[in-house]
This record gives C-alpha cells, structure tokens and sequence, in this order.
C-alpha cells in the first residue's frame, strides 16, 4: 500500500489557506494586545505626546502688512521717550531661569460646561467652563496635582485680540457650536498660565454627564459641609455625611453660598469632590469601571483623548494613592469692573505654585494685573480703538488694490502716511503693555514709579492717535472707504465692542 498522501482538492486548499490566514490574523491580534496590555500595565505615559500644540503667532509682525514698497519704519518719535527700566536688585521670585531639571509632567485638563441636557446654559445667553481643572501627572513619581483655574481671571486669549475672562476661551474658540475647538483654546489659554507648559489633551463634561455618571456608580456618601438644593431643586441637603444621588453632586458642585467672590471655596469643593468619587472607585475596586461610567454619559463627554490613552489613565489611576493627590489653586483678587467679577491672579503665588509642581521658573504676567487693567481703562483701550480703525482702512486698500484699482501716486502717499502712523501707534501700545507689565509685577524698575511711566506712555499715545486719525480719514476720503469709523470707546462696556474684543462673549 502506498504511504503516498492523495493531493488535496481545490476547494479544501482554499479553506486551509482560510484557516491559515485567519491563525495568522489571531495571533498578530493577540501579540498587538499583548503589547498594547502590557504597555497599559507598565508605561501609560508612552500613549501620550506631552509636546502638544502651539498656537501659531506673527510675533513682533503688525496685523496689517503694507500693501505698497513704503518705508515701513515709523518715523522717530520725537516726543520724550521713557527712561530705560531696570532690574531690581533685589530677585523676583520667576524671573530668572532655573538651572534645575524641571519635573517630568503631562497635563490633562478637566473642565466643565455650564450646560444642560438641551445645551442651554443655566444663566446668560452663552455655556462657559465655569470649572477648569489641570491634571499635572507624573507616570515616574506616581503622584498629580489638581490646579484649579479660577473662571473670571482676566486674560488674553491666544491668537485673538482682546481681553476676556478665562471661562470664556472656550466661547471665542467656538463654544457650544464648535466644541472641540473650543476646548482646544481653553488648553491653549491655560498654557499662558503655566508659562507655557503644554497642556495637549483634555476632558470635559456638561450637566447630564455629571448626573448620568455619578448615578452610574451608585451616588456617594459625602461629608457635607455646605447646605444646597440638588440640581433639579427636589432635594434639599443640611450639613453631616449624606448620600449623593447625581443631581445632588452637581447641586453641590455649583452651589455658591460662601463661595466668595474669586469662588475659592467652590473650586476647593469641587477638588474634594473629585478626590472622594476617586476614592470610592478605589476602595471599591471599580477604578476600571470609569471608561463605563464615561460611556454611560454618550455624548455628554467630549475628550480628544482615544480608547487607549483612557485606559492607561484608568490604569494609572488604579495604582495611584489618594495622599498623592495634591490639591491647588492659582488664586488671587477680586474687583467688580463695570458690573462684573473679575479675577486678578496673584502673580508671586502663581509663581511659586509652578516652582513646586514643575520645577521651573516663569515670569509674572504683568498684562493681567489690577494695575494694568486701570491702565488699560484709562489709555489702552482708546489706542486699540485707533489701531483697528485704520486697519479697516488700510484692509480696505488691500482688497481694492487686489480687485485691480489704480492708485494714484497722492493715494500711495496717504497710504504710506497712514501705515506709518498706524504702525507707530501699534507699537508705542505694545512697547507700553511690555514695559508697565514688567514694572507692575516688580521685574523692572522706573524713575518716577509707575505713574510717572503711565503718565508718559499716556502723552505719547495720545499724539500718535491725533495723527491715526487725521491720516486714516484722508485716506479713507481718498479711496472711497464707506464703512463708519469711530474712535471712541464706551468704557463701560468696552468688552462688547469688537473692535476691542475680536469675539462678542456674554460674561453673563
């Protein structure tokens, strides 16, 4: 008999090849899971890219670029200029770069949106973050810091002109019509405030999914230190250790008694919070139940963050001890400017918070204190208002010229005229916000003290004014320009004026 194996038909190679490639398919599965698992269990922070993304600026480039070959050089300025500043003998805690390694740090924000269900805020007619939390992890040392970012700072916004409070980024990114970018901005304004530290990934929650997700685990026994009604007003919740259903935790969350005006305490009581969710998953071991939990809230959570990346978070979680969980603030002033909060953070503590969490030395921001404000107030804005008057105009040149207009050479000549002045103006502003920043925050010093420098500034501003004007209007006469120009500012609402603010944001 022979031991010879008969040939194996068409269709049963087929399905060998089947059986074969599917093994195949399985075990590379298997191997990527393995390391995906593996990788999960031991190096979380490898699924994460803690540069981030910067957010592009021109620098010292003027928003408008001649349209014509002119001597762009403004002319020198005759006036008296400000003595130069100088550094304090005395250190300036921040000012100085660090010769230490800074810390290794990813950042995850945490905010959450004033919205219900319906994505109606519950006051004004705009959803803010009113809650901005920084995750400051550190994979090696095993421990984060929860920073909270106070809602009514007033700050810049990166790549958009104005100044605005820092719960309202999200709203000049895009707000409820354009989440993630406006998410985005949020992170990007929160960088500002770290000194640049990148801050590439987020999460963030609106009403429903603060409900959905503390109902999901089963609510929380909770020392309550505060009275509150619960979110939808059914409950009401005395002092002592009581269950939180959802709608209890977030009644608790955004309760405002004894919040104070810069909402301190509530920041404090929302990281409490978070920490006591923490440790009940913990201590009932249902850490791994979070990606659940996020589900459960569907498209009430918006993160940019993929499947993977949660997990190694949850993973992380899983093996971190609430004592080393540090909890923070950027704290600082409270002043009620035309009918509103606004926060002026405390530039010394602010310093001091990133030394210990980073390792890293910043600078103050001397843009975003109460004096600068007042300055703003006083001078700055109407030379904003001047800048962006003959920018209209000289835009205006721009888009004629590129349509295939002639200009006569007296049209180039006003031209010139007014891009001069209006580059003169632009940059005596911005040599001011450098210059009295620094010496409000105590980097540099000036003869005379701030007033005198404020006093100066003021003098000069006004005269390059007097000239952006007079030239903007030939030119505007000139060319035909028939947009209405005005040059004054309503400083009592001067945030609505969006040749102040680039965005219209209702603080409300």
């Amino acid at each position: 008999m022979s031991d010879k194996k008969a040939p194996l038909s068409k269709k049963k190679k087929i399905v060998l090849i089947v059986l074969l490639s599917v093994a195949g398919a399985l075990t590379v599965a298997g191997v990527v899971f393995g390391v995906y698992a593996y990788r999960i269990l031991n190096d979380p922070g490898s699924f994460f890219d803690p540069s981030g993304t910067d957010v592009e600026t021109d620098g010292e480039s003027l928003p408008i670029q001649p349209a014509f070959t002119i001597d762009t050089e403004a002319e020198p300025d005759t006036d008296t200029e400000p003595e130069e500043t100088t550094e304090p003998e005395t250190d300036v805690p921040g000012v100085k770069p660090t010769e230490e390694k800074p810390y290794e740090m990813f950042n995850v924000m945490l905010m959450g949106i004033d919205a219900n269900e319906n994505g109606i805020t519950s006051s004004g007619s705009m959803a803010h973050t009113d809650v901005s939390i920084v995750l400051a992890i550190s994979f090696e040392n095993n421990t984060m810091d929860m920073i909270s970012l106070q809602r009514d700072t007033f700050t810049t916004v990166p790549g958009y002109r104005g100044y605005y409070k820092f719960n309202c980024a999200f709203n000049v990114g895009g707000g409820m019509d354009n989440k993630n970018s406006g998410f985005e901005l949020v992170c990007r304004t929160a960088e500002q405030w770290l000194g640049g530290i990148s801050i590439p990934y987020y999460y963030a929650v609106d009403f429903k999914a603060v409900v959905d997700i503390v109902d999901a685990m089963g609510g929380i026994d909770y020392d309550v230190d505060q009275p509150f009604s619960s979110h939808d007003g059914q409950t009401y919740y005395g002092y002592g250790r009581q269950h939180l259903d959802g709608n209890g935790v977030l009644g608790y969350l955004r309760v405002r008694q004894a919040a104070d005006g810069l909402d301190k305490s509530r920041n404090t009581r929302q990281r409490k919070m978070l920490i006591a969710i923490f440790n009940k998953l913990k201590n009932e071991k249902k850490i791994s139940m979070i990606p659940a939990l996020l589900s459960a809230a569907g498209n009430h959570v918006y993160t940019n963050t993929n499947a993977a990346q949660t997990a190694a978070l949850v993973n992380f979680a899983s093996n971190l001890e609430s004592e080393n969980i540090r909890s923070r603030a950027v704290t600082g002033t409270i002043k009620m400017r035309y009918d509103w909060a606004w926060a002026f953070v405390d530039q010394p503590e602010r310093v001091q918070l990133i030394k210990e969490v980073y390792n890293i030395n910043v600078k103050p921001v001397g843009t975003c204190t109460v004096q600068f404000e007042q300055w703003l107030h006083e001078t700055g804005l109407d030379a904003l208002k001047h800048v962006r008057q003959a920018e209209k105009v000289l835009g205006y040149v721009q888009d004629i010229k590129n349509g295939g207009y002639v200009f006569t050479d007296e049209q180039v000549k006003q031209y010139g005229d007014c891009y001069k002045a209006y580059e003169k103006l632009y940059k005596l502003y911005s040599e001011a916000t450098v210059k009295l920043g620094e010496v409000y925050t105590g980097q540099a010093e000036y003869e005379g003290g701030a007033e005198t420098l404020e006093a100066n500034f003021k003098a000069r501003i006004e005269a390059a004014e007097k000239d952006v004007k007079e030239y903007t209007e030939t030119l505007k006469n000139s060319v035909g320009y028939k947009g209405k120009l005005t040059y004054t500012v309503d400083k009592d609402s001067w945030y609505e004026d969006t040749d102040i603010n680039e965005i219209y944001v209702d603080f409300r």
